[in-house]
Formats: C-alpha cells, structure tokens, sequence
C-alpha cells in the first residue's frame, strides 16, 4: 500500500499515459524522482544518474 496519489490514475489506468498504472515507469511523474523497493523498476537507474549528474554539478559549483 502506498501513502501517493497520483491525480492521473483513474481505477488502475493512467490517463497521462493512456495504459495501466505503472509507479515509476518512464512517462510517470515520479520517473527518476524517486526509489522504489522493486529493483526492475526504470525510475531506479534513471535516479541514481540523476543523483550522479547532481553531484558533478555540485562539485563543479565549487572549484
């Protein structure tokens, strides 16, 4: 169970995405914005490089 609602599902279908819902699949609002306890889920890597790109950013702001 989760503690998110999403205003685009509608039942188990996403209307954004026009398919079954589907947390963290790319497309979804949550896409590389958040960790999910299933590892297969896209949203996973697409974080860890976002987190990645973030860091180098973050260093280069400091030289």
């Amino acid at each position: 169970m989760s503690g998110w609602t999403c205003s685009y599902q509608i039942g188990s279908e996403c209307e954004l995405l026009k398919k079954k819902c589907d947390p963290g699949d790319k497309g979804c609002v949550l896409y590389g914005k958040a960790l999910f306890s299933n590892p297969q889920t896209p949203s996973n890597e697409a974080l860890r490089r976002r987190e990645e790109m973030e860091k180098r950013r973050r260093g280069r702001n400091y030289e």
